[in-house]
């Protein structure tokens, strides 16, 4: 299903087919595609990227701890680094709270790496920096940093396809887009309309266990 016809079903509903309601239901489309992209949901937009690390030392406190994305997406939904076994996946920190974990811990402790934070919407840092032993000179594939991001639902042009969107589909991405607009631009009211827009996630996606092209589950009736 392409943006354009995702866009197309929400004004429908709407009944107000102006461009100035085309583009508010635009940006009220993106806010949605965001916000399931955030949860891991659209593979088509989900991107990898990988990178060696390199061990902190005394000196530079930035060595080892900052990475710059590619300028690909800015959106960061996990990071891992599968040699660390159970303690793999690190935990994002919102920048203030990452500041205050550096400064009890005096910036340049040195470890595996537990906490990361994005910082200028590319850098991503880490904490602790990584030591040498977990970030060694020729790591192998599982010593490496692995991110993963999702493309910008803004920067999708109306033809572009996003793969997952069935027809099936449609009223989750329709309760969603006026969830956003009853929030945003006193389309309705919000709380309801918020509810709705959370219980289709629900059934459109935990219930089928990520498989967005599978049939919804049906309770089995005897006839």
């Amino acid at each position: 299903m392409t943006k354009a016809t995702i866009i197309d079903a929400v004004v429908e509903l709407i009944q107000d087919s102006s461009a100035p309601m085309r583009a508010n239901v635009g940006r009220w489309v993106n806010l949605v595609l965001d916000d399931i992209a955030s949860r891991g949901l659209l593979h088509s937009l989900q991107r990898e990227e990988r990178a060696t690390m390199l061990p902190g030392n005394s000196v530079d406190m930035n060595t080892g701890r900052n990475y710059d994305l590619n300028v690909d997406t800015d959106k960061v939904y996990k990071v891992f680094i599968p040699a660390l076994g159970s303690d793999a996946v690190l935990k994002k920190l919102g920048q203030d709270e990452f500041l205050n974990l550096m400064a009890i811990d005096g910036f340049v402790r040195t470890g595996k790496p537990a906490y990361y934070c994005i910082f200028g919407l590319k850098t991503l840092r880490l904490h602790p920096i990584p030591s040498s032993d977990v970030a060694p000179a020729l790591p192998t594939e599982l010593q490496k940093l692995y991110v993963w991001k999702y493309k910008d639902p803004a920067s999708l042009t109306e033809n572009d396809e996003i793969t997952e969107w069935k027809l099936k589909h449609t009223p989750c991405i329709v309760a969603g887009a006026y969830c956003y607009g009853a929030r945003f631009d006193n389309l309705g009211d919000y709380a309801p309309t918020k509810m709705e827009y959370e219980n289709l996630i629900v059934r459109l996606f935990s219930d089928q266990e990520f498989d967005l092209d599978a049939p919804h589950a049906t309770a089995y009736n005897d006839l």
